[in-house]
Order: C-alpha cells, then structure tokens, then sequence
C-alpha cells in the first residue's frame, strides 16, 4: 500500500507522570522516548537488528583501534523554526551530557568521550579516551536528541524532527502537530499525535475497542483476546528482552542468600505461560537473550527448586519475619508476577508482603529506594549500552546499587575490547556475576504487546521500545 497522508493518531500510555520532559538528559520511560523521537532526530537510528543506520549523519568510519570516529552530517537540515542546523549544535548535543550540573542518565555513557569537534562544514570528529567499537549505535540511542547549541529550557522545545509540540501537560497529555520543515521528503504522513495517559490496563483497552484511542501500549490478560478478536483493531507484537525484575537494595540490609532464594522460587515457564499468555521467554537472571552472540549457554538455567529456596533462606537467617515487595501498575506485569512469587515464597516458608505503590511516582520514589522492588527496562542495540546504565557502580540507574569492580571492568572491557573471542568471554563472565550476585532476579523478558487500530498502517518491530523502538511518528500512516 502506498502511504496516505493526514490524520490524528490518539495514543494511550501507561507510564506518564509529572516528571515528564522534552529533556533526552532526563528520558526515564516510553512517554518522553515517543515523544522526543517525534521532536528530535539522531545522529543515527537503530534498525530493528540492532544496527545504525543514517538520520542526521549520512556515514562514518572509525581509525584502526576504534578511538577517533569520523560522521559526514547530512546538509540542508533546518530545525522547526527555520534555522539550520550546525556542526556545533550536534557537539553540544553530545558534550552536554557530560555536565555535571545536567545530572544526565547518559553520563555514564559518555565518559569515553574526550572531545567533539567539527571537521571543514559537514563532519564531526569524535575523540574518545578509549576505543569503542560500538560508539554508531551509541549515538543513535534517543538520550542523544540533537538540540541546538546551548540549549537548556526544554519547555518550547525546538528540533529537527518530523512533529513540534503543540501542547505539552506533563504525566496528562501532550499534543503534537506536523513540523512542514522536516527533511525528509513527503515525510510525517500523519498531521497530529495527541498522546494521553491511561494507567490501567483494560481501561487502555476498553479505549481502544471503543475508537477513542488509537494506539494502547502494553496490552495484557484478557485484553490481549480481546484486541485480537476485534475485527476494528489488531495487536502489534515485538519480542524483546525487556526485562521484568525483582531488586534488592544492595547497599541498605543486603544479604545475598535472601536473593538467591527468592530466584529459586520462580516457576519461570509458568509465569510465560499464564501471566504473559506466551507472549514473552524464560530468562535467566541477567539481561542477555538467547539472540545474542554473546548469551552464556553454558550458564545453567534457574528453574522452581523450593529445596535450594529453603536452603538459601536458612542461610539468610530471614525466619518468618515479613520481606515487602513494592510492585505497581506502572511496571508492567510485576503485580501478577509477584503474586505467582507471593504463592512460592509462602510454600517456601518465606513471608512475602506485596506494597502496591503509585506508577506516577514509582521510578523517582521507590526504585532504588526501597529494600526489594520490581523494576523492568527496555532493551538497548547492544548489551553494553544497558549494563553501562543498570549495572555499573554509580550509574543512575543502578537501583540495586550493587558495586562489584570485576564486574564494571568487564562492563568496560566490552567496549574496547576489538577482538570478538575475548569480548564474548567478557560478557559470558558478566553474566555469571549477575546470575549469583543475589541482587537481582529476571524471570522472565517480555515481548511488546501494544494494540493498535487496523487503520494504523507502517509499524516495524525493533525491540528497543513500542510502537517501532518508539519513533514510530515519521513512518506511520492510516489506511
């Protein structure tokens, strides 16, 4: 079919909340992902199989040990007002995040970084302090949306992508309209995003069947059935290692065998089964899937075993004394799956309480602040890019707060490591570290399950995000 142009797309999210922002240095969950993407563009863009592909820079190429990288900038590029878009814009796009002050999510990921600096008038050079084989698919990552140079109030954002924000009520509703300046040719084909927060799930769903949205991120239960059977809408699956997890706070009353004992009580394929109705795979206590080059096949795989629960909580000393799991609407899933846990964990002798907490404020008041909470995240391109952010000794989104040096070695040893062989070690390590540190458990991963209209036209899977690793704003279309 050929794309049609026009429309409004009405888009319901679970995840929304006061703490939303136009601000990539401060992207936590799917709401700001969508709506930065559809403001702001890349340097790169990462396709569906994990690799960069152009957007703002039309070509790269790194030196010989990976430490200096060239990108060619496409010209003729304007932002939304007009002005063209420079060389300097893209240096401080990048440079900002390593702005103590910015508190960025992406600091961690820019620490490599030692300077960027423009070329003659269409390249930017990269210097890095060490090299980094993966640095293209690192800045196509959307914390990395191009601003202009010295940009620092986000409230009437300003980008180069295919929408401009409208209006814009944080954790309420943000309306987006067609940028008539966007570069690529022929290109949104819709005229208005309007994108509005519905945190329960059948409520998103009822929405949909109703034709008062037209697109329901994170369908589950009965609803999926439902969205399926309707001959007016349809579901858009993507598998995906999204994670859902259980954390302990490792630095507050920590003690490594409660941990071990609560990852033997998961009935894994169960939870796959029954919770995600099959829409989704057994993990095995750490972020890499089976996809990946670098999985660990040799790392046996944690199933229910109550006996070693028993044994681990023997060792923890925990006797009856109740463990309060924080879990919330907000973090998809982690309600049914902590009450599959609740019911082992009880056979097991262990006195689990579950803490349902807000989603509005669930990731800036209870993960990392509670003893053991649920937590899930989204996938990124290469498994590097994720461990660097959850799992590296004081990066922001550490909530276990887990320090271990072998492991931030490895962590960045990954990244500068060019040969292929010793970087699969590396990450076959890295994952042995997470499956026994107690820390954490990942049951299951979760494929994105969203509901859309069958009007809703140009959705390709990518398992970063929803609705095609979330920019889905410059490619959909209705029939």
């Amino acid at each position: 079919m050929v794309p049609k142009k026009g429309g409004r797309v009405r888009l319901a999210l679970a995840q929304q909340s006061t703490n939303d922002t136009f601000d990539s240095a401060r992207f936590t969950n799917a709401n700001d992902y969508i709506r930065g993407s559809a403001v702001f563009n890349t340097l790169t863009r990462v396709d569906g199989s994990g690799q960069a592909q152009p957007e703002l820079a039309l070509s790269w190429e790194a030196n010989p040990s990976a430490t200096e990288w060239r990108f060619k900038i496409r010209k003729g590029v304007e932002f939304s007002d007009g002005q063209p878009l420079s060389l300097q814009d893209i240096a401080f796009s990048i440079m900002r995040h390593k702005n103590e002050a910015k508190a960025s999510s992406a600091k961690p990921l820019v620490a490599n970084i030692a300077a960027v600096t423009a070329e003659g008038d269409d390249t930017i050079l990269v210097r890095l302090a060490e090299a980094d084989v993966e640095l293209p698919v690192l800045l196509g990552l959307l914390q990395f949306c191009v601003v202009k140079d010295g940009t620092e109030d986000f409230s009437k954002p300003i980008g180069t992508g295919p929408f401009v924000m409208a209006e814009f009520q944080p954790g309420i509703r943000t309306v987006l309209t067609r940028n008539t300046n966007f570069w690529k040719d022929g290109q949104p084909y819709l005229d208005e995003i309007e994108m509005i927060s519905i945190t329960d799930a059948n409520a998103r769903v009822s929405a949909l069947l109703s034709g008062d949205i037209d697109m329901a991120a994170d369908l589950k239960g009965a609803g999926i059935d439902q969205v399926a059977a309707n001959p007016s809408t349809k579901i858009f699956e993507t598998p995906s290692t999204r994670y859902a997890g259980y954390q302990f706070d490792a630095a507050t009353n920590f003690d490594p065998n409660l941990g071990l004992a609560i990852a033997n009580m998961f009935d894994r394929p169960k939870i796959v089964e029954t919770v995600l109705k099959g829409h989704g795979s057994v993990a095995n206590d750490h972020p890499i899937g089976k996809m990946s080059p670098y999985y660990n096949a040799n790392l046996p795989q944690r199933e229910l075993d109550l006996d070693k629960a028993k044994h681990y909580l023997k060792k923890s000393g925990i006797g009856r004394t109740p463990l309060e799991l924080s879990v919330s609407d907000g973090v998809v899933y982690s309600v049914e799956i902590a009450q599959l846990l609740q019911r082992s964990a009880a056979q097991a002798g262990l006195n689990l309480t579950l803490r349902r907490e807000p989603s509005e404020s669930y990731w800036t008041a209870v993960a990392g602040k509670r003893r053991f909470f649920a937590t899930n995240f989204f996938p990124r391109p290469t498994p590097h890019l994720l461990l660097n952010v959850t799992w590296k000794s004081g990066s922001q989104w550490n909530f276990s707060h887990y320090g271990n040096p072998r492991l931030d070695s490895l962590i960045d040893g990954v990244r500068t490591t060019l040969d292929v062989d010793k970087r699969i070690a590396m990450y076959h390590e890295i994952q042995e570290i997470l499956h026994s540190c107690g820390a954490v458990t990942m049951p299951v991963f979760l494929s994105y399950l969203d509901g859309v209209s069958s009007r809703i036209q140009g959705l390709t899977p990518n398992q970063i995000g929803n609705f095609s690793g979330f920019r889905f704003s410059d490619q959909v279309w209705l029939s």
